[in-house]
């Protein structure tokens, strides 16, 4: 039986350069993005790895993943996109992100009711039957800690919502930048 999920986004105003990371191209973030900032800042939507070569280093403000660590199966690839993410980021950059609470062993079958700040609608349906995958927000949140301090953990209708602050030099950056 299909459950149905909750997400609001009537307060999410992003400020700044927005990167906007996803694999199934909803275009919520894009769109809420483009209507409620003013022209002068910049939006990017990356759409799998092909289009990482063109994102700047230290260029952006915020970045957004809608849904999208829930389609990476593997955690080392997770890792890699948290870590290219943290690079792309400027010194205090935060990172929004929503997605499902799936650990192993597990699967989600849902339709989503997300609600922008146009208050208006839009549903889409999600299915992860893999038993494999882990998109839990406890394993999400042990890839984020070298990178990301959490300020906002929300988790219902087993879907979490965090807003992270970019943290300072990892240990990699600093080992390396003495050689």
């Amino acid at each position: 039986m299909k459950k149905e999920a909750f997400i609001n986004l009537e307060k999410e105003i992003f400020k700044g350069n927005l990167l906007d990371i996803g694999l199934s191209n909803h275009g919520i973030i894009y769109n809420i993005y483009k209507e409620y900032t003013d022209d002068s800042s910049t939006i990017e939507y990356i759409e799998g790895k092909e289009e990482k070569k063109r994102i700047e280093e230290g260029l952006y403000d915020t970045c957004a993943l809608f849904l999208t660590l829930s389609d990476i199966k593997l955690t080392h690839s997770k890792n890699k996109l948290i870590k290219d993410i943290y690079k792309f980021l400027k010194e205090d950059g935060l990172l929004y992100i929503w997605d499902i609470d799936k650990g192993f062993m597990k699967f989600f079958n849902s339709k989503m009711k997300i609600v922008l700040p146009d208050k208006s609608t839009k549903e889409i349906y999600l299915r992860d039957l893999s038993i494999f995958k882990n998109s839990s927000k406890e394993n999400t949140m042990k890839i984020l800690q070298p990178y990301f301090e959490i300020l906002t953990l929300k988790n219902s209708d087993n879907i979490y919502y965090m807003i992270c602050k970019k943290r300072g030099k990892t240990k990699d950056e600093t080992n390396t930048s003495g050689s």
